[in-house]
């Protein structure tokens, strides 16, 4: 069984100068959340915000986080929802 568990696992064809896929990180909890910071909505939930949309924390709690999305409105939003935009990523990487 664990054989035809392997073989049926297809990776991407890595082509010469095409970028490497990356996986957003989520959020884990409201330790890693500041009041003030800058985050990314990655939800697909009908009738919430659109996906991408950035936001501002306002208050991180201990589940959700509330996030001002400006004229999006303010939504109270769980941390598996969130993830950190890709240039703050790339810095904290890096450091």
């Amino acid at each position: 069984m664990q054989k035809a568990v392997k073989a049926n696992r297809a990776a991407q064809i890595e082509l010469p100068g095409m970028p490497r896929p990356r996986q957003a990180t989520t959020v884990l909890s409201c330790c890693d959340l500041v009041p003030g910071q800058q985050v990314v909505y990655v939800g697909k939930i009908m009738g919430g915000p659109r996906y991408g949309i950035r936001g501002i924390v306002t208050q991180a709690l201990q589940r959700k986080a509330v996030v001002d999305m400006g004229r999006h409105g303010t939504w109270n939003v769980p941390y598996f929802f969130l993830t950190l935009p890709q240039e703050d990523l790339e810095l904290a990487q890096a450091a």
